[in-house]
């Protein structure tokens, strides 16, 4: 099989890699307000910028993750099985998916004027952000994008394995949702008293928020799993 006939399964989805982008810069944005109300080192004015051109490079940059790898896929690509298409296609996304969240960590470090205890808060944030795009989106794209392949050569799907697949996905969001959780409110319960409140919020918010984001994906990816 040429690997340019998966480009129609490659170049489906435009809606959700579109949303996901929107919704996943949304998370830098938020990081950039936590950042500046924790560590104000820069004047409003300059820090309103650079949490602007964050949540803009993360929006930019996630939809060259979704949208650029599938222009790449050529005849020379030499790979016996579709796997290999699918899957060089989401490592060419991972690998732009890190690229935007070092640069977005350079920023908000930069808008905290490199403060050291912000600059370990921030990189196991923006690391937990990477995985998140990494695993929930591009890894759960490339799953649906196999099962379409798939479901179209007869015999090539047991139901009982592509069920396990899906409730395993799902125990793992909650399971590693649940664990950030428990760990943000950790960190809650031990910040000073006149931040607290605003710690909440970014605490609340920002949980609340990526669970939505988990479980839409989810439910996305249900809905194309179940429609074959």
């Amino acid at each position: 099989m040429s690997p340019l006939e998966l480009l129609p399964i490659l170049k489906q989805h435009r809606p959700f890699a579109i949303l996901s982008s929107f919704a996943l810069a949304l998370l830098y944005a938020e990081e950039g307000w936590a950042s500046y109300n924790f560590w104000q080192r820069r004047p409003l004015n300059e820090a309103a910028v650079l949490i602007a051109l964050v949540t803009w490079i993360a929006l930019m940059g996630y939809l060259v993750s979704f949208f650029l790898p599938p222009r790449l896929v050529a005849d020379t690509w030499d790979h016996p099985r579709a796997w290999g298409v699918f899957s060089n296609v989401t490592v060419w996304s991972v690998g732009i998916t890190v690229a935007i969240n070092v640069v977005a960590y350079g920023l908000l470090l930069y808008l905290v004027d490199f403060d050291l205890t912000a600059s370990y808060t921030l990189l196991r944030d923006v690391y937990v952000y990477t995985l998140f795009a990494m695993v929930l989106f591009h890894g759960m794209l490339l799953y649906v994008r196999y099962m379409q392949f798939l479901y179209q050569t007869p015999d090539h799907v047991q139901p009982i394995k592509v069920i396990s697949v899906s409730a395993a996905l799902g125990g793992l969001i909650l399971l590693v949702g649940g664990f950030l959780f428990l760990l943000d409110l950790y960190h809650l319960e031990n910040a000073p008293a006149a931040q607290k409140a605003m710690f909440g919020w970014h605490v609340y918010v920002r949980a609340l928020y990526s669970l939505t984001l988990a479980l839409g994906a989810y439910a996305w990816h249900l809905r194309w799993i179940a429609d074959h």
